[in-house]
C-alpha cells in the first residue's frame, strides 16, 4: 500500500548538501548524492518532490499527492543501489543493481512510474525538443 501520511517534502538543494555532508563522512553514500545531483542539473526537480528518510531518498511526483501515493524509495546498501516502489494498489517493484547504476536506474523508474524524464519539463527527449521555440520563428 502507498505511504499514508502527508509527504513533506525537502527541497531538492537540501537534499543535495545532506547527502554531500554524508558523503564527507562515508563516501560509499556517493551514488544517492549523483541522484538527487542528477535531478537538480536536469532541472527535474519541478517535477519530481524529495526527502531524506535516514539515509534513504523518497521521491514522488509534482505535485504532491494526497495520502495514500505511490512513492519511489532508494536505498544504498553497499555495493547495492536498491530502487523500489510502493504502490496504494500493491503493485510494488524492486530492483538491486550495482551501485555504479544508480542514475540509470533511478531515471528508469522515474519514466516507468511517474512518466518524468530527465529534462528540464520531464518530457521525453523528442517532445522537449519540439516543445522548445525556434529562434527564428
Amino acid at each position: 500500500m502507498g505511504y499514508p501520511a502527508e509527504f513533506r517534502e525537502t527541497p531538492w538543494p537540501q537534499i543535495e548538501g545532506q547527502l554531500g555532508e554524508w558523503c564527507a563522512r562515508s563516501p560509499e553514500m556517493r551514488p544517492v548524492l549523483d541522484i538527487a545531483r542528477s535531478v537538480l542539473f536536469s532541472g527535474a526537480d519541478a517535477q519530481l518532490a524529495g526527502l531524506l528518510s535516514m539515509t534513504d531518498l523518497v521521491v514522488v511526483p509534482r505535485p504532491v499527492p494526497n495520502p495514500p501515493y505511490d512513492e519511489v524509495i532508494v536505498r544504498y546498501q553497499g555495493p547495492w543501489i536498491t530502487v523500489e516502489t510502493l504502490t496504494h494498489n500493491g503493485r510494488n517493484d524492486r530492483i538491486r543493481r550495482p551501485a555504479e547504476d544508480a542514475v540509470p536506474l533511478f531515471w528508469r523508474f522515474m519514466i516507468k512510474k511517474f512518466g518524468i524524464h530527465p529534462s528540464p519539463s520531464g518530457a521525453p527527449p523528442d517532445e522537449e525538443a519540439t516543445s522548445v521555440p525556434h529562434p527564428s520563428g
